[in-house]
């Protein structure tokens, strides 16, 4: 699947950023991304692809699911949030705050009680940096511009 980032060109003015996926058939979901919810998205990708789940957000756009489906009143879903999924948010809103605040030490620790156990050191730093470079590259695009990201699924390359 094919993640779309475009940078909107002027957010007061009603053109937004926008996050569209193409799936690998053809299908295509798309939402406006609220102002400073880049690094959100940007976030979720990087733990989904670095830990390789697949039943966390951009999984179940991959499997059909619409991103509008994700706001929708847990009663209206036509889903329910997968274990992986909840998983995945809490070391999302980890990454994010590391970006934000400034920490004497990092938020992320091989022991977070938010990490699955089988997470190492070396893919916390890979996410670390994989965010940071993928917000480097987003801050450098002019406005209306996108930049697209891969997103596979297991058994495809």
């Amino acid at each position: 699947m094919v993640i779309r980032f475009k940078k909107g060109k002027n957010q007061h003015k009603h053109k937004p950023d926008t996050l569209t996926c193409i799936r690998d058939d053809g299908s295509v979901t798309w939402t406006y991304i609220h102002r400073g919810f880049v690094q959100h998205d940007f976030a979720h990708y990087v733990v989904e692809t670095t830990l390789g789940f697949q039943n966390a957000f951009f999984g179940l756009v991959a499997k059909g699911y619409g991103i509008p489906d994700f706001s929708l009143p847990t009663s209206e879903r036509p889903f329910k949030i997968p274990k992986e999924a909840m998983v995945a948010e809490p070391i999302v809103a980890l990454l994010q705050a590391e970006l934000w605040e400034s920490f004497p030490n990092p938020l992320l620790q091989p022991d977070s009680r938010e990490l699955p156990a089988n997470v190492t050191p070396v893919q916390i730093e890979i996410m670390r940096q994989h965010l940071r470079k993928l917000l480097q590259q987003w801050d450098n695009l002019v406005p209306g511009d996108s930049m697209d990201l891969q997103f596979d699924t297991l058994g495809e390359k």
